[in-house]
Parts: C-alpha cells; structure tokens; sequence
C-alpha cells in the first residue's frame, strides 16, 4: 500500500490572488476545516464514551438490584416455607452447619447492597443507604428466627412476626421496586442520551466530511493521487468489513482525514467485532439457560407424573384441564389396617410414619408391577384401581394377584420386635366408575359412583389378612383362584351382600411345576386377556390353598 503525499509547489507567483494562492487559501480552508473535524472527532468520542459510561453503570446497577430482588424472594419464600412447618415435625432447632449455610446465603445480598451502593450516584445513594440499613436489620432478624426456629418456638415466631415479617415486606415490596424504578428510569435517560449524542455527533461529523471533500474536489488536481489510493483502501476494506470480515483493518498511514477515516472504520470493526462475540456468548448463555428451563421442565413433568396417570397428565399438560370420563369395568382396591388406630396412641411418631411408609412404598411397587393406578391414601387405608385410565380387560385378575402379595408383604417377618403388627383387610369389587381431577392446588385424580361405596364396604366387611370379594369381582375371577363363599355378608348400612374370600390359585392351573407362572395359568390367561400376565406372586405355588391355606385369619 502506497503512502498518500500531497505533492507541495517550491515557488508562488507574485501576483494577488492567483490560482495558485486562491488554491493555497483553499487548502489553508481545508486544513483548518481538517482540523475542526478532529476537534469534533475527539469531542463525539469523549461525548459517546461519557454517555456509554453511564449507560454501563445504569445497567450494571439495574443488574445487581435484579438480583438483589430474586435473592431476597428466594430468602423470604424459604423463610416462609420453613415458618409453616409444623413445630412436632422438628424435634430440635438448626445445626451449626445449617445456620452457617443459611448465613453464607445472607452474605451474598450485603454484598451486592455494598456494590450498588459504590455504583450508585449521589441521589440514589441515600435510598441504597435506607436498603442496607433495613436489610441488615432483616438479615439480623431472620437470623434469630432461624437459629430459634424449632428450639425456642415462641422466640422464632415472635421474632418472624414482630421484626423480619415488616421489615422483609418493606424492603422486597417498597425499598428494591422503588430502587429497580429509579434505576429503570435512569437508565432509560441515559440510553435516550447515548443515541442522541451519537446522533448528534454522527450528523455533525458527517457533514463536516462533506464539506471538506467538496472542497478537497476544487483541489482534486494536487490531491488526486492521495485521495486515489486512500479511497481505494477504503473502499476496499469497506467491501471486506461489509462482507463479513471483522479481522480486517484499514492501513492507510497519513495523519488527515482519511486516516482518520480509515481509524474510525478499524474502531467500527472493532466495536463490531466486541460485539458479535458478546452476541456468540449472549446465545451460549441463551441456550445454557434454555436447556436449564428444559431440565426443570422434565423435573415438574416427572412429579406431575408421580401425581397422575400418564394419559392424564398429558391431557392436563396439553389442555389445562382434564375431561371427566366414564369407565364402564374397573376393578377398585382398599386395604386398611387393623389396629392402626389403638397403635397410633402408644407408638412414637417416627415409628408410625415408618412403619405406614415402608408397607406403602411396597404397596405402590406392587402396583407397578401389576399395572395398576394408586389413587391415595387416606390414614392407614391405600385405595388403587385397575382398568384405567388405559382399559384393560384382565384388571380382575392382576388385581386379585396384587392383593396376595399385599397380604404377603405385610406378614413377612421383618418387623422390629418393639413395634407391633398389623393385619390387613382388603376388599374388591369390580363396576363402573366416573374418573376426573379436582382442584386447582395440589390437585388429585380420583374416581366416584356407587361401586367405590360399595368397594369400601366390601373392605368393612372383610376379615384381618384376607382377601375379600364382591360378587361381580368373584365371577371375573373364579376361572383363575380358589374362593371361599362367605354367603350374605351384612355390612355397615345393614344390606346384605354376596361375598367371597380369595384362597389361591386354582389348584388345576398350578401343574404341580416350579415354573413361574405355571404352564395352564398362563395359557388360560392369555386365552382369556390376549396377553400375558404383568407378574406373578410365585409363593402361591408354595402349598395348595386346599390341604393349607396361603392367608390365614
């Protein structure tokens, strides 16, 4: 690249006015105009680094009061949780480690007040000041609430209502919105004034280079080469910076306005440049954050799941409501524990949510295994249903199977010889039901009509560590267990019912094998259902419900 020259005359003509003066007044014209365009080049710049400069510290500020806002609603929404646990679920006041844990959490927010505080000009730093006084206060206050939480009860609750309740109120809900409005406002007038001065600064320079090219035309003769080859290399790096290439740079070497040009295009190379890697790592962080959403989505997705059945939750993910719907064959479940109620008033609370725990955790792995659908829990009392929210014709059955191993798991011996023993009664009964869910907050899917009256009945009705049927159950199963006729059974309204007692399986469908589960149940069962079986309880082939029976009373 060639260096730009003017090439200067070594005589002047003695005549006033010549061509030659009326040119060197021109170029004197053009130097002076040259140098009020750097005046101003400098002016816009330190005019547009003043404006981006408070920019920068408006947005910085409204950063840190963001984030300042979201702790303090994280602080006081786990204050608030941890106030509305019931004080006989803690039996002592937090650990050192968990006081230290909940003071690291505390230290973060004073040290963002302080560098707001530092950041702050001098008419907001009156009400950053009121902030980390008041929050200083809340985080003593929230301190004593938590170190007395569970070990001085009336000290943590007198001290959450009195002090850290009004003071959290007014800093989340009075002190950071009026600072976050303040700081939105400011920096709303500080963008106003970046892109006014930019504009500004913009016109006025432009026209100035306007004028001094048109000028520099009178003059095209004595500067034309220069003004050749530095308006090639503009045009040139132009194009290339146009066209994608931020790494390029304008090299032309004279110290006029094309230089300067040439600069200004190096420094919009380098503005965008700065700016599209800020951009490439904005996107990382979009897509970082993205797939954080997507993980906390597939978290909520996993508990709804664990709430409802999958075709429900779809629906109610899909929709926002769910249709009732009516299924005309279910089979329903209850068990309920006998003697629950005297142990409740002699054992410890652990012990009892233990116990209830462990058979309920079985009871649900049970369920899965059968394919059968919880529905809740009630005290000691577990209710599931077979049939929906998928319709399946063999339900009677595997709901039958499931209860066996119910009653097995129940009277395994693996209990503790200090904690006493519960049997368990079961009934069944197989109809028609209505399904749907109900509510807004912690909503549930649950299912109504008659036979889920006459299911609980059933259950009333049943002995300790049986299986108790209704009549319409015992039809759909009969080809696949041994049943006891228990005749008419007069339950809990004083009607009397049909009812039967599940023994085993048919002692004809066992064949007298070890494989699990046996040839002729399986073929009957895949005869009957098109399938085969989800499980099988493997210790009914143990002994024959004939000579000795698998569920004694």
């Amino acid at each position: 690249m060639g260096t730009c020259r003017v090439k200067k005359s070594t005589r002047y003509d003695s005549e006033p006015m010549t061509i030659r003066r009326r040119l060197t007044f021109s170029f004197l014209a053009i130097l002076v105009l040259f140098g009020l365009n750097l005046v101003i080049h400098f002016w816009s710049d330190q005019q547009r680094s003043a404006t981006v400069e408070t920019l920068r510290r408006a947005i910085a500020r409204q950063i840190l009061i963001a984030s300042i806002k979201q702790d303090l609603h994280d602080l006081q929404r786990q204050v608030a949780l941890l106030s509305q646990v019931p004080v006989e679920a803690t039996s002592s006041g937090a650990g050192p480690d968990e006081i230290t844990r909940f003071n690291n959490q505390l230290e973060p927010i004073r040290q963002q007040i302080e560098e707001l505080r530092d950041l702050s000009d001098f008419e907001a730093r009156n009400k950053v000041a009121s902030l980390e006084k008041t929050y200083q206060e809340l985080s003593a206050s929230w301190r004593i609430f938590y170190e007395n939480f569970g070990a001085n009860q009336a000290k943590a609750v007198t001290e959450l209502a009195m002090h850290a309740e009004p003071l959290s109120q007014r800093v989340v809900h009075e002190l950071v919105p009026q600072l976050e409005e303040d700081e939105k406002r400011r920096v709303e007038v500080a963008s106003g004034n970046f892109y006014g001065v930019a504009s500004l600064t913009g016109r006025i320079t432009l026209l100035i280079f306007i004028f001094s090219t048109l000028l520099a035309i009178a003059v095209a003769f004595l500067v034309s080469r220069h003004l050749t080859l530095g308006l090639g290399e503009l045009k040139r790096g132009a194009a290339l910076i146009g066209n994608g290439d931020l790494t390029h740079r304008i090299a032309i070497e004279t110290r006029d306005e094309l230089g300067d040009l040439g600069q200004a295009f190096n420094g919009m190379t380098d503005n965008l440049l700065s700016a599209r890697t800020q951009l490439t790592q904005a996107n990382q962080e979009l897509e970082r954050r993205h797939q954080e959403a997507e993980k906390q989505r597939q978290v909520s997705e996993s508990l709804l799941l664990n709430i409802l059945p999958v075709s429900i939750a779809k629906e109610l993910q899909a929709k926002g409501t769910v249709e009732p719907k009516y299924f005309e064959d279910v089979t329903i479940l209850f068990t309920d524990f006998v003697g629950f109620t005297s142990s409740t008033e002699k054992l410890a609370a652990e012990d009892l949510v233990r116990m209830l725990h462990d058979y309920f955790t079985a009871f649900d792995q049970i369920m899965a295994r059968y394919g059968l659908e919880k529905l809740k829990t009630i005290g000691d009392s577990y209710m599931c249903v077979g049939g929906l929210p998928v319709r399946n014709p063999s339900h009677p059955v595997d709901a039958v199977m499931a209860a066996f191993e119910m009653v097995r798991t129940v009277n395994e011996p693996n209990r503790p010889g200090h904690l006493p023993h519960w049997p368990v009664r079961i009934g069944i009964h197989t109809g028609p039901v209505i399904a749907g869910v109900v509510g807004i907050q912690k909503f549930a899917f649950d299912i109504w009509g008659e036979s889920v009256n006459y299911a609980s009945r059933v259950e009333l009705s049943g002995v300790p560590n049986q299986i108790n049927l209704s009549w319409r159950t015992y039809s759909r199963v009969k080809d696949f267990f041994e049943c006891e006729y228990r005749g008419k059974v007069l339950t809990k309204d004083k009607k009397e019912f049909n009812m039967y007692f599940a023994k085993g399986i048919l002692q004809n469908l066992t064949d007298n094998s070890t494989q699990i589960p046996p040839l002729a149940f399986l073929h009957r069962y895949r005869v009957y259902f098109q399938h085969d079986p989800p499980a099988f309880p493997a210790f009914l082939l143990e002994s024959p419900p004939t000579s000795s029976p698998l569920i004694g009373v």
